[in-house]
């Protein structure tokens, strides 16, 4: 029954979902952000764990969050969800296969989490526009929240040269 499953994922997504999507996941009081990869797949900035620092978290200390590359349908849950690129209006997105390729390369990672200056929509729309936005928490981009992503994405690239 899995394989039906999986079936479902990859065709449903390939129907409306295309590689370097913004998507937008529904949760109560809030949305959850992630960048779609292809096949069924989503690159996302996760929410630390409650026993990492729910209070620092609420307290806007910065904690450590881990970049994850999940199945769509394990991220949505039984929240609704969407591609929302709204921002394509604003700032021109990347090369999406670049995209792509910018998410994939931060899996695994650890970045600073900040609910209001580093979150998972600053996540996304750093990958998808080089900018970290977040419609949810301000109107402007904030620099600290672009730094946090760039200097872990900057150190992973140089730790790929290394590897090399």
């Amino acid at each position: 029954m899995d394989w039906i499953r999986d079936l479902w994922d990859l065709l449903s997504s390939a129907i409306m979902l295309e590689p370097g999507d913004l998507i937008e996941f529904q949760r109560m009081g809030y949305q959850h952000w992630g960048i779609y990869v292809g096949k069924g797949h989503v690159v996302h900035f996760t929410f630390p764990e409650l026993e990492e620092g729910l209070n620092n978290i609420l307290n806007g200390e910065f904690v450590k969050a881990k970049v994850q590359k999940e199945r769509l349908r394990n991220v949505a849950h039984v929240s609704n969800y969407a591609v929302n690129n709204q921002l394509d209006k604003k700032h021109p997105p990347l090369p999406l296969p670049h995209v792509v390729k910018r998410a994939e390369h931060l899996v695994g990672k650890n970045i600073d989490y900040n609910l209001v200056m580093s979150n998972c929509e600053h996540f996304a729309t750093m990958m998808r526009y080089g900018i970290a936005e977040s419609q949810q928490h301000d109107t402007q981009p904030y620099v600290y929240g672009k730094k946090c992503i760039h200097d872990a994405f900057s150190a992973g690239a140089s730790q790929s040269k290394k590897e090399s």
